[in-house]
């Protein structure tokens, strides 16, 4: 695979115009260029070039990140493993971590070795090559959302190439820090720039190249030579698809990394799904709700109904609460219509608009009173003072409880209340749903430390981190290592959220289903 067609070029001492050739194995690219120069064009025609030159034992995954935005047609080259914009920071989060990791492998599998000693000494399968693309790199690294990854950039750069990680970057010039990355860079190719530029990137005084698309300057065996790169197709939107498929058959298909492009429903929840699960699917998997996916292994992320009683929602206004609490009513109602559900609201009624009022079953309590009255009345805990009350026989039923005062002040006696029934809810059916934890007992410690222990999930639709440092330091979250959490996830988008499964202590991101 390592030598690349990529061009053309003027062998002014021969009077020929032998083959630009590209040695992907033994060299960082990078290609300056303005504007509709030809600099994405050239990066077309390496990823295309790698699948031509594919050979049997051959391993390869590409990864792209496209700041351009216009490789977006090229994931589908089957040895493309990522191909993702800027629009959301935790897939670029998932291609550094998984570059990183494929690294670290090839590190431990070559020890002393050299990458392409071990390629030409292997008979069997080959050791794994990984071509990191960053189209338009001067953006990424203006972007302070990914200031943090300039570090692991620098790895690549010094430890990559002896390991089987080559870099292929874009520019438009060498700002926003990129000199400091340019002398790991042994292959450089420039099309239309200023004459600055040409002194950067080459240190020497550079000729300008004849004004024609596709028209550029290398140097080659230390003189500065004109090329004309070759176009990967001559009509790219009739032969990509068949050229794809095609080279699928040779080099079989890179393990994708998959990315949420648009937001995640029913309609489109198979097509991000590991092994292409419906929602229909996902729920039969016992008495189970599906909440979404998780943004690593693309699995459902399924609240079930057999030992999930309590579920706590922390999270930002617009983030998706009222979303999540339709989901998680409508999934209850569809499976169980039998199940009474009470909604407690706090005066605001901002649980109104989930009541039926034609169904017995469902029943809206718009004030803390009312609460209390009602768990008295119908049989599930006494009023404060009431010594005639008799447990009744009740139904499986699922408390809502939006209000923001119930563990507070006049809330205040329902708390042994619902510590008793939450005890019993296996036994007796009962679900507890609390939609806006955060403004439950911010200033009770006493009733802090009870909905803490009751609950069995937790969903965060917030950036958890910050979240942990902010408000949520005496929450379910409380305890774990905000610093650490920053490093490890990037910021939410609108849609995600985070996962916790108290009793097995696992958190994961995911992005939330459109109910």
């Amino acid at each position: 695979m390592r030598q690349l067609e990529t061009g053309i070029y003027d062998d002014l001492d021969t009077q020929m115009q032998p083959v630009l050739k590209v040695d992907i194995y033994a060299s960082n690219v990078i290609v300056f260029g303005g504007h509709m120069s030809g600099k994405t064009t050239f990066l077309k025609t390496m990823l295309t070039a790698m699948h031509r030159n594919f050979e049997p034992g051959d391993a390869e995954e590409i990864y792209v990140i496209d700041f351009g935005g216009n490789l977006g047609d090229y994931e589908k080259l089957p040895l493309v493993a990522a191909c993702f914009d800027n629009s959301n920071e935790e897939n670029i989060r998932r291609v550094f971590r998984t570059v990183e990791n494929r690294l670290e492998s090839n590190i431990r599998r070559l020890r002393s070795a050299q990458f392409y000693e071990e390629y030409r000494r292997t008979d069997g399968k080959k050791p794994l090559h990984i071509t990191f693309v960053i189209d338009n790199v001067n953006s990424f690294l203006a972007d302070e959302r990914y200031f943090s990854y300039q570090d692991s950039l620098m790895k690549f750069c010094r430890e990559g190439l002896s390991k089987g990680l080559s870099l292929v970057f874009t520019a438009s010039d060498t700002s926003n820090g990129l000199s400091r990355y340019l002398s790991n860079f042994n292959r450089r190719f420039a099309f239309e720039v200023s004459a600055e530029v040409y002194m950067d990137v080459f240190g020497m005084k550079i000729n300008e190249p004849m004004k024609n698309p596709g028209r550029g300057v290398t140097v080659i065996d230390g003189n500065p030579e004109e090329f004309q790169a070759f176009l990967p197709f001559e009509d790219e939107r009739s032969e990509l698809a068949g050229f794809a498929a095609e080279a699928a058959a040779r080099t079989g298909r890179a393990e994708r990394l998959r990315g949420f492009g648009e937001e995640l429903n029913a309609e489109n929840f198979s097509e991000y799904s590991a092994g292409g699960i419906t929602v229909k699917a996902a729920e039969a998997q016992g008495d189970c709700i599906a909440v979404g996916l998780d943004y690593y292994e693309h699995k459902p992320i399924l609240v079930d109904l057999e030992v999930m009683h309590s579920i706590a929602v922390y999270g930002k206004k617009r983030f998706g609460k009222s979303n999540l609490l339709s989901l998680l009513l409508s999934g209850i109602r569809s499976r169980h219509p039998d199940y009474r559900v009470v909604l407690a609201d706090d005066g605001r009624k901002q649980l109104v608009s989930l009541h039926r009022p034609d169904s017995p079953d469902s029943v809206y309590l718009e004030k803390i009173d009312q609460l209390s009255d009602y768990l008295d009345s119908n049989g599930y805990c006494a009023k404060p003072g009431n010594r005639a009350f008799q447990e009744a026989e009740t139904p499986p039923t699922v408390f809502v409880l939006q209000n923001k005062m119930l563990f507070q002040s006049s809330g205040k006696n329902l708390l042994s209340a619902f510590a008793r029934m939450t005890a019993a809810a296996e036994e007796k059916g009962y679900y507890f749903i609390f939609p806006d934890v955060r403004k439950i007992g911010n200033s009770d410690r006493e009733a802090e430390a009870f909905l803490n222990n009751s609950f069995s999930v937790a969903f965060l639709l917030d950036n958890i981190a910050e979240f942990i440092q902010d408000k949520g330091s005496r929450s379910v979250f409380g305890e774990m290592d905000a610093k650490e959490l920053k490093n490890e996830y990037a910021r939410c988008e609108l849609g995600d959220g985070y996962f916790y499964d108290i009793e097995s202590d696992e958190l994961k991101k995911m992005r939330f289903l459109k109910a």
